[in-house]
């Protein structure tokens, strides 16, 4: 497998597991401001799914990549 196709793989993944991990954990708001949508989530916590989801990929990638190999 070359680089550029080892890169393309894994961001694929990323954005296929980003997906899966972003619905997770939701809690709606509960004081609704004027202007607000009621859907949005209190707290989104964003950086904790990045992580995640790096962590997530980076495993699935190399599985991936060990099978491809053998």
């Amino acid at each position: 497998m070359s680089t550029s196709n080892a890169i393309v793989l894994y961001l694929v993944i990323w954005w296929v597991s980003l997906f899966l991990f972003l619905p997770l954990n939701i809690k709606s708001q509960k004081n609704v401001k004027k202007g607000n949508d009621p859907g949005a989530p209190e707290k989104p916590e964003i950086r904790k799914k990045f992580l995640t989801t790096t962590i997530f990929s980076i495993f699935v990638w190399i599985v991936i990549f060990v099978i491809m190999k053998y």
